[in-house]
C-alpha cells in the first residue's frame, strides 16, 4: 500500500462514496471525505495531507476557490467539480491547482490524474526518483524521504506506464520511478513481457488468460491484453 495520503471535500454523497472507493481501490490512504469547507480546513491543518481533492460547490462559508486560497501552498489540490464556466475555471487556476476534473468523471480518470499528481510531487518526498541513481540488475532503489528502500524485480507483479513513469506493483505497494516502458523493460528479465503499450507482467505470475475479453490476472488483479500483443502473450506461454 501506497504511504500517500489525500484528504477530499466533497458534499455530494454520490461521489463522496465514489471517490473514497476510487482512492481506496488504487492503493492510497483516504484521511477522510468531508462536506463543509470549515471542517476541512481544520483537518488539513492538523493532518496535513499529502494530496486534496476538492469539490468547487461544497458546504460551509466558502467555496472550493476560496479553501484553496486559504491553504499552505505545499499542499497540492485537483479540483473535482461539475461546473463548467471558463470563468470559473480561469478563478480556480489562480490557485495553481495540479489538475481540474469535471463530473461526471470515470474512476480510471481519477486514478489516474492522482497517480500522474503523485509523480509529478515525487522529487521532493514520495515513492518516485529518477532512474538514473540507482538501479541494479536484481533491485531497484526507492526514495522515500531520506531513505533508499530496496525492492526486488522478483517482486513485482506487473508495471503499468503512466506518461514518463512506470509505478512497479508488488503485493504490498505500488512504487513510481521515472523511466519510460521502453527503457525499464531492457532492464528486467525476460520472464516479464510487454502485453499492452502500458502494461508488462511477469509471466510466471499469471494466474488466468481470458482471450475472447482480451485480459489476463496476475494473482487475482487484472491487467488488459492489447490486440496487437495477442500472439506474444501466447507465445510465450507455450515457452513456460
Amino acid at each position: 500500500m501506497s504511504n500517500i495520503r489525500i484528504l477530499s471535500v466533497e458534499d455530494d454523497p454520490i461521489y463522496a462514496e465514489t471517490i473514497r472507493f476510487t482512492v481506496e481501490q488504487a492503493g492510497y490512504q483516504i484521511i477522510d471525505v468531508l462536506a463543509d469547507g470549515r471542517d476541512a480546513l481544520r483537518i488539513i491543518e492538523s493532518t496535513k495531507p499529502d494530496l486534496l481533492l476538492l469539490d468547487i460547490q461544497i458546504s460551509g462559508p466558502y467555496n472550493g476557490i476560496e479553501l484553496a486560497g486559504k491553504l499552505d501552498k505545499t499542499i497540492p489540490v485537483i479540483f473535482v467539480t461539475s461546473l463548467r464556466e471558463r470563468a470559473i475555471f480561469e478563478q480556480a487556476k489562480k490557485t495553481r491547482p495540479l489538475a481540474f476534473i469535471l463530473k461526471p468523471f470515470d474512476p480510471l480518470m481519477l486514478t489516474n490524474t492522482i497517480e500522474l499528481a503523485v509523480a509529478d510531487l515525487a522529487g521532493e518526498k514520495k515513492d518516485v526518483w529518477k532512474e538514473k541513481d540507482v538501479m541494479l540488475s536484481d533491485s531497484f532503489f526507492i526514495k522515500e524521504k531520506n531513505v533508499l528502500v530496496k525492492v526486488m524485480v522478483r517482486d513485482i507483479l506487473y508495471i503499468k506506464s503512466e506518461d514518463k513513469y512506470c509505478i512497479l506493483h508488488t503485493q504490498k505497494r505500488k512504487y513510481v520511478i521515472r523511466i519510460s516502458l521502453k527503457d525499464l523493460l531492457a532492464k528486467v528479465p525476460s520472464n516479464f513481457i510487454q502485453v499492452h503499450r502500458s502494461y508488462v507482467v511477469d509471466t510466471h505470475r499469471i494466474s488466468q488468460i481470458i482471450l475472447e475479453d482480451f485480459m489476463l490476472y496476475i494473482e487475482g488483479e487484472p491487467v488488459p491484453i492489447g490486440m496487437s500483443y495477442k500472439d506474444q502473450v501466447l507465445s510465450q506461454i507455450k515457452k513456460l
